[in-house]
């Protein structure tokens, strides 16, 4: 798991991001990156946001989704979140990120080697 914390960290240190926290889909934290407090609050509704996801694609006959991000009024900053799976357990990367900056490139690599990592 110290390869998993070090990326969380190395996306954490990234322009545009700052509080990133890698779960399982109940919102058990597995690493952390930025604010603790912050990081705590948006694990505490993953299962919810997951809930969300899936009955949004339910009811506009999508495919499952698989992401959802939530704006600030101002669109100054916003959260994401990112469910993906890996080593058979769904897991999702959380975030306080600034919209003003491409987020899909960091985030997939970081997928990736999580997925990686944890296939071994």
């Amino acid at each position: 798991m110290k390869e998993v914390q070090y990326l969380i960290s190395q996306l954490g240190q990234q322009p545009g991001f700052s509080t990133v926290v890698l779960t399982d889909a109940s919102g058990l934290s597995m690493a952390t990156a930025g604010d603790l407090q912050t990081a705590q609050a948006l694990a505490a509704i993953v299962a919810e946001v997951l809930r969300v996801i899936r009955r949004a694609g339910e009811r506009l006959e999508m495919s499952p989704l698989s992401e959802m991000m939530l704006l600030s009024q101002d669109a100054r900053e916003g959260v994401l979140y990112r469910q993906f799976e890996a080593g058979g357990r769904s897991l999702v990367l959380a975030m306080v990120i600034q919209p003003n900056y491409t987020y899909w490139p960091a985030t997939s690599q970081v997928i990736r080697k999580i997925q990686q990592l944890l296939q071994k």
